[in-house]
């Protein structure tokens, strides 16, 4: 004769077994864990990028309208005006920050050339080169100089590389650029 307390012992056991939850939790969370890693590593690669692209408006739009603010300027006071701006880009690195800075005529015909021009980590725009904005022949005033900006920036996160299968690049690039009109007179030189 069979002892009956083995079977109730094995029913039991996968009884208790099929109640017991302790390990559920750690289970959810192996699987869950990747995604959130991933949802954490988009948010700050996001963020960064984000900071960046309105540092970088803010680079452009800063330096167009603090050299449109006066009708003569030296070449040290315009560079150091470069170089004050560049510091908005900080925290970031200021190593692959690239200006230039290009005060246009505008021709009868509203053509634009270079009348001079300043770079920072980049090269100067030539005299009487094309412009390095396409300006619009709707803000364009013949006799009337413009101040045009140019800035770019590439950007490396730390998580750019780990999301470049999704995104489809290890490296942000940015370009910007910016125009505006002097404010006092309708020229500026650079002495």
């Amino acid at each position: 004769m069979t002892d009956p307390r083995p079977k109730k012992t094995i029913r039991s056991s996968i009884r208790r077994f099929g109640k017991d939850r302790s390990g559920v939790s750690a289970i959810e969370f192996v699987l869950i864990f990747p995604i959130l890693v991933a949802l954490l590593a988009g948010t700050v690669d996001f963020g960064q990028a984000l900071m960046v692209s309105r540092k970088m408006n803010q680079i452009v739009s800063t330096l167009g309208d603090m050299i449109a603010q006066k009708s003569a300027w030296t070449t040290s006071e315009a560079n150091a005006i470069i170089t004050g701006t560049t510091t908005i880009i900080l925290p970031f690195s200021t190593t692959n920050l690239k200006i230039k800075l290009a005060v246009v005529d505008v021709a009868s015909d509203l053509s634009t050339k270079v009348n001079w021009g300043l770079a920072y980590q980049d090269t100067k725009p030539a005299a009487n080169s094309a412009s390095p904005v396409t300006v619009p022949s709707t803000i364009a005033q013949s006799g009337v100089q413009l101040v045009t900006v140019v800035a770019s920036y590439d950007l490396t996160t730390p998580f750019s590389t780990l999301l470049q299968p999704v995104t489809g690049v290890s490296t942000y690039h940015y370009s910007k650029t910016y125009i505006m009109r002097p404010r006092v007179k309708d020229t500026i030189t650079l002495d």
